[in-house]
């Protein structure tokens, strides 16, 4: 691999399995994320090694996904064993394990009843769905009137209806799905995260027509972004004088994440209408997604109306049971905040060059620095590839590096790849172009 520029102490080896990866990801691989030049082979709880056999401490879990690591042994037993015994039972029949997930789940939880898909885009369509239909048969919203809010910077996935609730559209797909997204009704004014005056004014004037509001407790994407306090509540509470349904989308920020089960219990008396789930919910060992509510809101729902294929099979619900078991029996959210603080105090304590903001600061660990990118050659991307070369992964988005390792990383570790990703920002200046950092922001 051809490489420019000066690097430091950067490890860089030249070998054929390499190279011929590399050529074949950008001759015939299409979408997905803009990956980085790491050929990663396998993996063992916290350390991904690549094909060179060099390992990596994960800093970004796959986006939040595998927050008890990647060889919890309870998770991987009942996974194989099911796959063994048998790979998939759809909805056309009654696969056992569906209804023991469903009524642990929901007991655990405090809802009533939930439905299952393979990926957090399908929950969020799916509590679209749910919340136009109630809005029609409940509410008495006129067909085709009824509106799904959010707030701006949201991220809820990136098939075409989930696109839609962001106001960062993307171009030439054509029309995206109408009443919904991040703009009041009637005034079109932006709903800013945290601000509850444009919402308030916006259910005051089209409360009537308005099915759902959905927010991230935290925003992910965004990057850590933690709305006001008490901001959950008065959101709740406002669509509950106005009869619209309130929807968490805990799809990154569940399972223990941000130092509770469920981003939403840091508040005292928020209860969602409708929850949705993905990521973590197996541990990351199969994909499954969730969507959880309120008998009145659920029971909209008739057969074939959400549904997939190898939605609530047994593979995943094994997996899910499990990841379940590991969730209560690991202290894992008391874990995260205590390993949220060591990350934070670590940060401040190195004083990293070209930092505008810390996010995240007592929510666990998922966290996100905001860099300065007006100094040449410094970006959230040649950071972060920086980072990844020196053995270290963290995620980015624009100008942002974010951090939500595995739950079960060690502090030593924890602390080592913070101290690494620091030097990389003190060093990233100071280079030319390297493999991974062509993708600009």
């Amino acid at each position: 691999m051809t490489c420019r520029g000066g690097f430091g102490d950067l490890d860089l080896p030249e070998r054929p399995s390499e190279a011929l990866t590399y050529i074949l990801w950008q001759e015939r691989v299409r979408g997905g994320f803009a990956a980085f030049p790491i050929a990663i082979d396998r993996a063992d709880d916290y350390k991904l090694y690549d094909v060179d056999g060099k390992g990596h401490i994960d800093m970004i879990s796959q986006f939040a996904v595998m927050n008890f690591g990647y060889s919890n042994r309870k998770i991987i037993d009942a996974t194989v064993t099911q796959i063994k015994k048998s790979p998939l039972i759809n909805t056309g029949f009654i696969n056992p394990l569906y209804g023991e997930f469903a009524e642990r789940i929901t007991r655990k939880f405090g809802f009533d009843s939930i439905a299952t898909m393979s990926s957090g885009s399908e929950a969020l369509d799916s509590a679209i769905k749910v919340a136009r239909k109630w809005a029609y048969i409940k509410k008495g919203v006129s067909m085709n009137e009824a509106w799904v809010l959010t707030t701006d910077c949201c991220y809820h996935g990136v098939a075409l209806a989930t696109m839609s609730l962001s106001n960062n559209i993307a171009d030439n797909f054509g029309q995206h799905l109408p009443n919904v997204g991040p703009y009041a009704p009637t005034s079109g004014k932006l709903l800013e995260y945290g601000d509850l005056d444009v919402l308030t004014e916006a259910f005051r004037v089209d409360g009537q027509r308005i099915a759902a509001f959905i927010v991230e407790p935290i925003q992910g994407l965004a990057g850590t972004r933690i709305p006001p306090p008490h901001y959950l509540k008065s959101v709740q509470d406002l669509c509950r004088e106005h009869n619209v349904l309130f929807i968490c989308d805990e799809v990154q920020t569940g399972y223990g994440r941000t130092g509770t089960d469920l981003a939403f219990q840091a508040e005292p008396g928020v209860k969602p209408d409708l929850l949705t789930l993905g990521k973590a919910v197996t541990g990351g060992y199969y994909p499954m997604s969730v969507i959880m509510g309120r008998k009145e809101v659920m029971d909209v729902l008739e057969k074939y109306e959400v549904a997939g294929t190898f939605s609530g099979g047994p593979v995943p619900c094994a997996a899910a049971l499990a990841t379940l078991d590991v969730l209560e029996e690991g202290n894992f959210p008391q874990r995260a905040q205590r390993l949220g603080e060591v990350l934070a105090e670590t940060i401040d304590r190195l004083a990293p060059p070209h930092i505008l903001e810390h996010r995240g600061w007592g929510r666990g660990l998922f966290q996100t620095l905001v860099l300065d990118e007006t100094v040449a050659g410094v970006t959230g991307r040649r950071v972060a590839a920086l980072s990844a070369h020196r053995g270290v992964l963290v995620g980015n988005s624009a100008n942002k590096l974010r951090f939500s390792p595995p739950l079960t990383i060690s502090e030593a570790d924890l602390v080592k790849g913070i101290t690494i990703v620091v030097q990389a920002l003190r060093d990233v200046s100071q280079l030319g172009d390297f493999p991974g950092s062509d993708f600009l922001n």
